[in-house]
């Protein structure tokens, strides 16, 4: 399932997503700044499983800022799932299980709502369950190490998702279409979700149903570089070539940004991991230094 426009790219795009954080979604902050008497309260988000909706009714509606703050945290684990960004997922996980105690301080039932919703003690076996996916090739196995990220909603959807990029990688569209259906209906956020539906629409030859999967992915992500090189394919195989290779284009600066930020945030993670390679990389730059130094100082004529 691979499309030749993009060697070594299959149609369905399961790399990670971009490193930026920001990306906007199904459950973006709110356009305008209504007031707070019209703003509902972030609980009805949250309980919805829209947390960017509830972060902002939360800062704009006035909640103490321990409750936003936990919030907050709850968002960026959200999107990091949905990115498969999970070193940064388990980060935000670490902080929130501390804003927690913040918050019972001054809202024990705001605490045990919160808890409710996003139990750390579910979430982080869920985490681990889908990161330990990686590799597997039957179905039925992956569907048992899946089990824990089933349990929490905020990890049911990339759960669904991940098995039905196996099906599509085993050429089983039916069942593939059905988990990214099932991942769209546990969050109609997860943008990856969405993208590969429509590459399976994309290998079928449904390219109208594939450029209108592509733009509601751009709608949730604008810079998933997938998502424009994927479009511009399908732009292109219906013969709109001006189209196609202005969003090729976009895609591949998106892309070369992409993978700096990616080589940037998985070097802090590894110096998380091993603080001893903060040293090593401290001493590296320390002896480039001296090198450049020594260089200078001989071109300058020294002995």
């Amino acid at each position: 399932m691979t499309d030749p426009a993009r060697s070594g790219a299959t149609s369905v795009q399961d790399a990670p997503a971009p490193l930026d954080s920001g990306f906007p979604n199904a459950d973006s902050a709110f356009s305008g700044a209504p007031s707070p008497g019209a703003l509902p309260d972030w609980k009805t988000f949250a309980r919805g499983g829209e947390w960017r909706r509830a972060q902002a009714a939360a800062t704009l509606g006035g909640a103490a800022p321990e409750v936003t703050a936990a919030i907050t945290l709850v968002s960026a684990l959200q999107e990091d799932v949905r990115a498969r960004r999970y070193p940064a997922a388990r980060r935000a996980l670490g902080a929130y299980e501390g804003a927690l105690a913040d918050v019972a301080r001054v809202s024990q039932g705001e605490a045990a709502l919160l808890r409710s919703l996003a139990e750390p003690e579910l979430l982080a076996p869920a985490i681990d369950a889908l990161s330990a996916a990686t590799g597997e090739a039957d179905p039925a196995a992956l569907q048992v190490k899946l089990v824990p990220a089933h349990a929490h909603a905020l990890t049911r959807a990339e759960a669904h998702n991940a098995l039905g990029v196996l099906h599509a990688l085993r050429q089983e569209e039916d069942a593939a279409q059905g988990c990214f259906e099932q991942a769209l209906t546990a969050d109609p956020g997860h943008f990856r979700a969405r993208m590969n539906i429509g590459n399976l629409a994309l290998e079928g030859g449904r390219l109208a149903e594939a450029e209108a999967a592509y733009r509601e992915v751009l709608r949730l992500a604008p810079d998933y570089d997938g998502a424009h090189h994927n479009l511009g394919v399908a732009l292109r195989r219906q013969g709109r070539l001006y189209e196609s290779v202005g969003s090729i284009r976009r895609a591949q600066r998106l892309g070369v940004r992409q993978s700096r930020e990616q080589a940037r945030e998985e070097m802090n993670e590894q110096l998380r991991v091993n603080p001893r390679l903060r040293w090593v990389r401290v001493a590296g730059i320390a002896f480039l230094v001296l090198v450049v130094a020594l260089l200078f100082w001989t071109s300058r004529g020294g002995p």
